[in-house]
């Protein structure tokens, strides 16, 4: 169901304004441009220009009211998102508000060495409230977490590739203890105590050490962390003892 109106609320949440239920599969793309007051032609050729949109995109027939069908181009939902951020947001306040907290959202989840301007949704630290603070927690661990699988894919392939894989490292030496240690500590988890801490692990990391980066991490803190996934480790074991 689509609003026939624009969305110029730069205060309401851009998907659900435009009446996007993630329960659809396609998302009829003339609709969304009409309500933002483009010119349907011109942007739909831009679209089909940009390869991850065009791989989304799919010829559908639409019922209106009436139950006359009309043929329509459509563009995956999961893939709204991202086209939203290429169209140019000029006059278009809530777009551009939009734009802006998209980027800062994506730069919170992708940022390579823990580098952290203001996210557009939270104030400064010290003025952050309770809820502000899970968000940024939960924020800065799945950061981590994206880390630790990409750190974990170049370990596997330079193992896979190399000779010898007892001399396989990644490029930093912290990175890779790191990382291994990670690794061993949630499936010693898994194997024991059948959970799956990884949640648990980077939000630790994250809230007691400060660490939202794998790569150049300070000695010091590189090794308080590593102590403390051995304690989590030896916990895990401690609790799966059989007791007399």
């Amino acid at each position: 169901m689509y609003s026939d109106t624009p969305a110029t609320d730069p205060t309401t949440d851009l998907l659900t304004s435009l009446g996007i239920d993630p329960n659809q599969q396609y998302i009829p793309v003339r609709a969304l441009l009409r309500q933002f007051g483009y010119a349907p032609a011109s942007y739909e050729k831009a679209l089909r220009r940009i390869p991850v949109l065009a791989a989304g995109l799919k010829a559908l027939w639409l019922t209106d009211t009436s139950g006359a069908r009309t043929p329509a181009l459509c563009l995956r939902v999961d893939l709204v998102p991202l086209w939203l951020c290429t169209l140019p947001a000029a006059g278009r306040p809530a777009l551009a508000q939009w734009q802006h907290e998209a980027a800062s959202i994506l730069w919170q989840q992708s940022r390579p060495n823990g580098i952290s301007p203001a996210d557009a949704l939270v104030p400064a630290a010290h003025a952050q409230s309770n809820l502000e603070v899970a968000y940024t927690q939960i924020n800065e661990a799945a950061a981590l977490a994206r880390q630790q699988l990409l750190a974990e894919r170049e370990l596997d392939r330079l193992v896979r590739d190399a000779d010898d894989p007892m001399t396989v490292h990644l490029n930093d030496e912290g990175t890779e203890a790191l990382v291994r240690a990670t690794r061993q500590t949630a499936m010693v988890s898994a194997t024991l105590s059948k959970r799956n801490d990884y949640l648990g692990i980077f939000l630790g990391l994250v809230r007691v050490f400060q660490i939202t980066s794998l790569r150049h991490i300070p000695p010091a803190r590189l090794q308080a962390a590593l102590e403390w996934l051995e304690h989590w480790r030896s916990d895990i074991v401690a609790d799966s003892e059989p007791t007399d």
